[in-house]
C-alpha cells in the first residue's frame, strides 16, 4: 500500500438492483469519513443497474464488470478484494445503506486498537416499501448474536463464544476488515452456500483482534425477492452443503477433536440454513430433505438437527402431539 492509497476500500457487488442502488451509493458517498474508494462490480445485470452506477460522478468510484455472470455475491466480492487498495475493506450489499458515520466509527475503532477487524453489534432493519430515503425511515434495531465480551485468544473458546453459544454472525456488512490480515490468511469468499458466513468463520478462526461497537451503523432492507430468498439459489445452496462440511472439517482438523468439529458442523450449518428450511417447509417442504439425503441419509444426525431447529422455533409443540413425539425421537439421536 502506497502513500496515496485510500484508508478504506468499500466493495459493492451489483446485480439487477436498479431500484435500490442509488440510495446505497448515495449513503456511501455521504460518509463523514472521506478517504475511501468505492468499488462497484456489476455481475452482468440485465436491467439498468450499470447505468445507475455510471450516473454518479465521483473520483472515488471504480466500476468493474464481469465478463460472464458469476452467480454469487461472494465471487463478485472477490474481484473487489483483488482490486482493493485500501488499508481496510468494507462490504455493503447493493440494496442496503449505511449511516453517515459508519465508516468513521468502524475505522477509528479498528485503527485505535490495532485490530484486524471492527464490528457493530446492532443494525437497523427497514421494510422495503418504507425504505426510500435515509431520512425519517421506519426501522427496527436488531441485536447481533455477537457478545460484547472481548474475543478469546483460545480458538475453541472463541468459536464457542462467537459462533455457537450466541448464534451465528453471518453478515459481512457488520465488519470492517484489515486488508493485510485478509491477504496474509488467504481469506476470500467461497462460491458455495452462505459465502459471508464462511468468510467470517475464517476470520474468527484466524484472529482474536476484533473490536466490537454496540451501536447500529447499517440499514438492512427487508424484501421478499432478494437473491438470498430466491428458491433456485436456495436449492443450489442446500446441495452444496457437503462441500462446506468438508471445508470445516479440514479447517479444524489440526485441533484433533472430532467431537468439537461435529458440534461446529451441526450447529453452524443448521443456523446457516434456518431461513432456507423455513421457506421450503412453508412452500411444501420435500425439497430440503431430498437435497440432503444423497449425502447424509434419512437418519443423518445433521438432518435431524435442522428439523429440530425448525420445530423448536416455528411450532408450538404442546399443541401438536405428532410433532412433539418426533422431536423427542430427534433429541435421542442428536445430543449437542
Amino acid at each position: 500500500m502506497n502513500e496515496n492509497s485510500p484508508k478504506i476500500s468499500v466493495i459493492v457487488p451489483m446485480y439487477n438492483v436498479e431500484k435500490y442502488l442509488s440510495l446505497c451509493i448515495s449513503s456511501i458517498l455521504a460518509q463523514s469519513f472521506k478517504d475511501f474508494e468505492l468499488i462497484l462490480i456489476d455481475d452482468c445485470s440485465t436491467d439498468e443497474t450499470l447505468a445507475v452506477a455510471k450516473s454518479f460522478s465521483d473520483s472515488r468510484i471504480k466500476i468493474l464488470q464481469t465478463e460472464k455472470n458469476l452467480g454469487t455475491p461472494g465471487a463478485t466480492r472477490n474481484i473487489g478484494l483483488d482490486t482493493a487498495q485500501g488499508e481496510y475493506v468494507y462490504f455493503c450489499d447493493n440494496d442496503d445503506a449505511i449511516l453517515e458515520n459508519a465508516l468513521e466509527t468502524l475505522y477509528n475503532a479498528a485503527k485505535n486498537n490495532n485490530a484486524d477487524a471492527s464490528t457493530a453489534t446492532q443494525s437497523y432493519y427497514a421494510v422495503d416499501s418504507e425504505f426510500t430515503t435515509l431520512k425519517n425511515i421506519k426501522v427496527n434495531i436488531k441485536k447481533s448474536p455477537l457478545p460484547l465480551a472481548p474475543v478469546s485468544e483460545n480458538i475453541k473458546t472463541r468459536i464457542i463464544q462467537e459462533l455457537l453459544k450466541n448464534g451465528v454472525q453471518i453478515a459481512v456488512w457488520y465488519f470492517l476488515y484489515r486488508r493485510k490480515f485478509l491477504l496474509e490468511n488467504d481469506i476470500k469468499f467461497l462460491d458455495e452456500v452462505a459465502e459471508d458466513v464462511f468468510f467470517n468463520f475464517d476470520v474468527i478462526c484466524a484472529t482474536s483482534k476484533i473490536i466490537k461497537i454496540d451501536k447500529p451503523l447499517y440499514v438492512y432492507r427487508m424484501r421478499k425477492n432478494s437473491a438470498s430468498h430466491d428458491s433456485k439459489r436456495i436449492q443450489k445452496n442446500i446441495k452444496s452443503i457437503p462441500v462446506l462440511c468438508d471445508y470445516i472439517e479440514k479447517k479444524l482438523s489440526y485441533l484433533n477433536d472430532p467431537k468439537f468439529t461435529q458440534r461446529v458442523l451441526a450447529y453452524w450449518t443448521s443456523n446457516v440454513l434456518h431461513s432456507y428450511i423455513f421457506q421450503f417447509l412453508q412452500e411444501g417442504g420435500a425439497e430440503i430433505l431430498q437435497a440432503m439425503e444423497p449425502r447424509f441419509g434419512k437418519n443423518s444426525a445433521f438432518v435431524f438437527t435442522l428439523i429440530q431447529l425448525y420445530f423448536n422455533e416455528r411450532i408450538t409443540l404442546r399443541e401438536n402431539k405428532i410433532l412433539k413425539n418426533k422431536l423427542e425421537s430427534i433429541r435421542e439421536i442428536v445430543k449437542l
